[in-house]
């Protein structure tokens, strides 16, 4: 059964990791999305649903704050660039949902043109602070997706697959014109962040 995800992850009071992510303010239909996926969300075993502002996809979570330099990851997100400035991606969608370790998170599809972002950033750390510094995705193979609520301790997610089986939430669709280079930490079940450095794409 779930726990904490904030406990899972080992995140201690105070941590600041630099991350990679792509950021979904000012895009209406992802709005319209979370405010139809609240009232499902409203449940003792998660956290309150992300509103749009703190709505992300990780791209990369890259480490400590003390373990990268802001002067190296801000040669990386000049190393990014070029990259990501070859890039003509299409329209995206988050098109289902699933609960992953008692989290609901939405699928980014299609899979494969979103996972090129990752690519471009893996390639970028790895030029710049070498591949035995760059952590790769935990999960074997990257796993485009946002995730909409936390879950806390608890031994309810059939209650809240239910609530969400019986819905028929419309998918948002949505563009993605930059990836931000952020410091980011847990607060109060979400993440919040610091941009750094914006990096555009196309």
């Amino acid at each position: 059964m779930a726990i904490d995800h904030f406990q899972e992850h080992y995140y201690q009071k105070g941590r600041v990791d630099w991350n990679f992510n792509v950021v979904f303010n000012g895009q209406a239909d992802v709005e319209r999305m979370l405010r139809e996926y609240a009232p499902l969300l409203d449940h003792p075993g998660l956290y309150p649903p992300i509103p749009l502002q703190w709505l992300h996809a990780t791209v990369l979570r890259v480490g400590l704050l003390e373990d990268f330099t802001e002067q190296e990851m801000l040669t990386v997100a000049e190393a990014l660039a070029p990259k990501l400035a070859k890039l003509q991606l299409p329209e995206f969608v988050f098109d289902s949902w699933w609960m992953w370790g008692g989290s609901v998170c939405l699928h980014i599809t299609p899979h494969d043109q979103f996972s090129l972002i990752y690519d471009c950033v893996i390639e970028a750390m790895q030029a710049v602070v070498g591949k035995e510094r760059t952590l790769l995705t935990p999960h074997g193979q990257f796993m485009p997706h946002s995730t909409l609520a936390y879950t806390k301790s608890h031994h309810q997610e059939r209650e809240i697959h239910k609530k969400l089986s019986e819905s028929l939430i419309k998918p948002a669709a949505f563009d993605v014109s930059s990836v931000a280079l952020i410091k980011q930490k847990p607060i109060n079940g979400r993440y919040e962040w610091e941009v750094v450095k914006d990096v555009r794409i196309g």
